[in-house]
């Protein structure tokens, strides 16, 4: 793994530079070679304090054109989702009024519910593919609440966040002021979650300019920021995937389950020819089930599919392999009533037997096998 070092001007050393001369060959002849779409959306979660320079910080990131002092276009309190098309790329930003002392409760309740629905989807497009939040290197001040109400449970959720500290350019002990932010935040954070995180805590000068002394202000820091975000979505997705991947099956096979007991307790079953009913409900349960290993086998293509575009657009060049699917025993047939055939003596025994059978004991019978065999598919998922 490369060893990521954060300097001063904002550029970012790499253990590996000796791959960096062939990565755009290769990820071209990746690209063709997997026939993979680049991604139409992208999903941007912006926080902090009022004034902390979120919006300046979305244009410079993003190259959007947003008005800078009263943020993104608002109705209310909380957050507001904005949608930003761009070279084909529609941007789904969502920005807050600000994280004020008055409304954290309300304001973390709504954030943590939007993030955990948003980034459990089996949809990689419905992730948040970047999350910043945002504090001002001009006033330096972070306040507790903000790490114990909003950066840490963030962080306890499975979200990764890049720490972003704005109006980083030159000014009076503004070196001083930084390194002391990067520091207070690790020690606070090692402090509340009894590890570190490893957050990319990256300075950012979104605005160019000059100071009332003359001296150019030049913009820095977004190839870090772009790529800290890139680098946390490409650990989320082979994280996240044989999460979503094993909780849509067993969401599925559940769903299997509860329509298969539907059927037997509802189906047909005749009163003399009970054991050729069964079977006949029985085949038709294995053949949803069929249908039902079929579907989680689609949905883990898409899933994977998907994953490789935002996997190629960070700038990895590996695609996903298989095997990040977990497995599970796929037990493709229900037993039934065995029964017999044609004119014999068998079949008299059968049908005689039948008569002896009640429709209830058929259906407790089977509903039994099926209970089984989604029973006996579960320990297998639990076993991996």
């Amino acid at each position: 793994m490369a060893i990521k070092i954060w300097n001063r001007t904002g550029s970012r050393a790499s253990v590996k530079k000796e791959a960096a001369a062939a990565g755009g060959k290769e990820r071209l002849s990746e690209e063709k070679q997997h026939k993979v779409h680049r991604p139409s959306v992208r999903n941007i979660l912006v926080l902090g304090k009022t004034g902390a320079g979120k919006t300046s910080l979305l244009n410079y990131l993003y190259g959007f054109d947003l008005p800078v002092g009263a943020g993104l276009p608002k109705t209310g309190k909380g957050l507001h989702e904005n949608v930003i098309t761009r070279n084909g790329v529609a941007y789904h930003v969502y920005d807050t009024w600000g994280v004020e002392a008055d409304s954290l409760p309300e304001w973390r309740k709504e954030v943590l519910a939007l993030v955990s629905r948003k980034n459990t989807s089996p949809r990689v497009s419905d992730w948040f593919h970047a999350v910043y939040y945002c504090f001002s290197a001009s006033t330096a001040r972070i306040e507790d609440a903000e790490v114990e109400e909003i950066i840490v449970p963030l962080i306890c959720s499975g979200c990764k966040v890049v720490i972003v500290l704005t109006n980083a350019e030159d000014g009076f002990h503004k070196k001083q002021k930084i390194d002391g932010m990067k520091e207070y935040l690790r020690e606070e954070l090692v402090k509340r979650l009894h590890y570190d995180p490893q957050l990319e805590i990256v300075p950012v000068a979104s605005v160019a300019g000059e100071t009332l002394a003359g001296d150019v202000i030049s913009r820095f820091g977004r190839g870090e920021a772009l790529e800290a975000a890139q680098y946390n979505l490409a650990e989320d997705i082979r994280k996240r995937l044989p999460a979503i991947y094993k909780m849509n099956v067993m969401h599925k096979l559940a769903a299997w389950k509860e329509r298969s007991l539907l059927l037997l307790a509802n189906g047909k079953i005749s009163f003399v020819l009970n054991n050729n009913s069964a079977k006949q409900l029985i085949d038709l349960v294995n053949y949803d089930l069929l249908n039902t290993f079929g579907a989680i086998d689609a949905d883990g293509d898409r899933l994977e599919e998907e994953a490789n575009q935002y996997l190629l657009e960070a700038g990895d060049k590996k695609p996903m392999d298989r095997r990040w699917r977990p497995e599970f025993s796929r037990i493709t047939y229900v037993t039934g009533y065995e029964y017999s055939k044609g004119l014999s003596v068998s079949l008299a025994m059968d049908v005689a037997s039948g008569l002896l059978r009640s429709s209830k004991s058929i259906r407790d019978n089977l509903g039994r096998k099926v209970g089984k065999t989604y029973a006996a598919i579960m320990q297998s998922m639990q076993k991996k």
